[in-house]
């Protein structure tokens, strides 16, 4: 299970989650539209937008979008970085304590962030808020792992500092978290079963975007210092080997559940 406190630790690297954390495909974007099949002035509630990442692109559509976010600093860039968009309102909440003043929305939509969120709370608030129609949308980048000769270094570098896990653990930890998210939307009895889709793709970082990455990553945050920096030390040496850019391989992942 996840430690709920450590949704904190994002905040004290806001500036590094809002350069490093990847976007969204615009795959997923049209399969969410398609298959969740919005209107075209679609109301929409994001649960823990960050500092906007999927945010912006849905926002770029012209939905009228509410983003709760638990982060001061991260809703703050959220809410600098989506500026230009009248259609988008930021609120500085854990969607747990949030107070919401309108319902009725045509999803629910939660990326990278639905593991955090209290689930005896969430599914039932989430219901509640949905129109009949509504859905459901919860969106994972993931990373498979990777054969190639960098990622093996690496596996050896997190061996020797995070005997734990971390990047090493990554294609298990995947499958542990889609097996547990399906788990939980079909039992709560709230919604049917939902639609899983999922997307290849590829994300470029050089060696500095990279740290900044690892940065952002709550088990990262959480080592001790001198640890952390041995890590990301020995990963710039092993980047830098290798031409200072990584490939970095994700699934992009829906559940799609539709409110009974």
């Amino acid at each position: 299970m996840f430690d709920r406190n450590a949704r904190f630790l994002f905040d004290q690297a806001a500036a590094a989650y809002d350069e490093a954390r990847p976007g969204y495909p615009p795959e997923l974007i049209d399969k969410l539209v398609e298959l969740a099949a919005l209107p075209e002035k679609a109301r929409i509630l994001e649960i823990g937008c960050g500092t906007g990442q999927i945010t912006r692109s849905l926002a770029e559509r012209g939905y009228e979008i509410v983003a709760v976010e638990l982060g001061e600093h991260l809703a703050r860039l959220a809410a600098n970085n989506l500026e230009d968009f009248p259609n988008v309102q930021v609120i500085h909440s854990s969607f747990e304590e949030w107070a919401p003043t309108e319902f009725a929305f045509d999803v629910v939509v939660s990326a990278q962030a639905f593991h955090w969120i209290d689930p005896d709370i969430g599914y039932p608030k989430i219901r509640r808020l949905l129109a009949d129609h509504g859905h459901l949308a919860v969106i994972y980048n993931l990373f498979p792992g990777s054969t190639e000769p960098v990622y093996q270094e690496l596996d050896r570098i997190y061996q020797h500092h995070f005997p734990d896990g971390g990047e090493t653990d990554a294609p298990r930890s995947l499958q542990e978290r889609v097996q547990r998210t399906l788990r939980v939307i079909k039992s709560c009895g709230l919604f049917h079963e939902p639609i899983v889709w999922d997307h290849a793709w590829v994300e470029a970082y050089t060696t500095d975007r990279h740290i900044q990455l690892l940065e952002s990553f709550s088990d990262h945050r959480s080592l001790d210092d001198s640890t952390r920096e041995a890590l990301y030390r020995e990963v710039r040496v092993a980047i830098n080997k290798h031409g200072g850019t990584i490939q970095r391989p994700l699934l992009a992942t829906l559940f799609l559940a539709k409110a009974l």
